[in-house]
């Protein structure tokens, strides 16, 4: 299979690869930013890592998308799942050289199917109007856009919402 992914779970040490994952500036053309550093990374993954937030009304989930079969990481998937029942937010980047191929459609739909399994189907992400591939994936998803703008973003829901 072309688009053949596996996720495993983000750990401290994935920063020096992903530094180089998420190097091209194309990748922040949608959500401004710039490619972070190694150290820059090695800080925000010690807090995901954690996988909750330091209040604990939030379950994060991070995770590594691998190309398989030679687990070469490509890029993450996300869930911010928060403990009061609103729906989980997802996320999903893959690096450029990666992009066009169907690896972020298949992670995201392995994300969606992991989260299905723990009871969680109703999702949001949050998509520039622009991001015509994102908006794709989300479609993918069951995913729909609502009339909701936030920080120049469109918030699309799950049709299960």
């Amino acid at each position: 299979m072309g688009n053949a992914v596996g996720l495993r779970p983000l750990s401290v040490q994935d920063a020096e690869v992903m530094s180089r994952v998420l190097a091209d500036p194309s990748l922040y053309e949608f959500t401004g930013g710039e490619p972070p550093s190694v150290a820059e990374l090695e800080r925000r993954y010690t807090i995901q890592a954690r996988g909750y937030s330091s209040d604990g009304s939030e379950e994060w989930i991070n995770l590594v998308v691998m190309r398989l079969p030679d687990e070469q990481p490509i890029g993450y998937v996300q869930a911010t799942v928060p403990k009061n029942g609103e729906p989980a937010e997802i996320a999903w980047v893959i690096g450029r050289p990666w992009q066009g191929h169907g690896f972020a459609t298949r992670a995201a739909q392995l994300l969606v199917e992991r989260l299905a399994g723990s009871g969680i189907n109703d999702l949001v992400a949050h998509i520039h109007p622009d991001h015509l591939a994102s908006q794709s994936i989300a479609t993918k998803l069951g995913m729909a856009p609502t009339a909701v703008e936030l920080d120049g973003e469109i918030r699309w829901l799950s049709t299960s919402v």
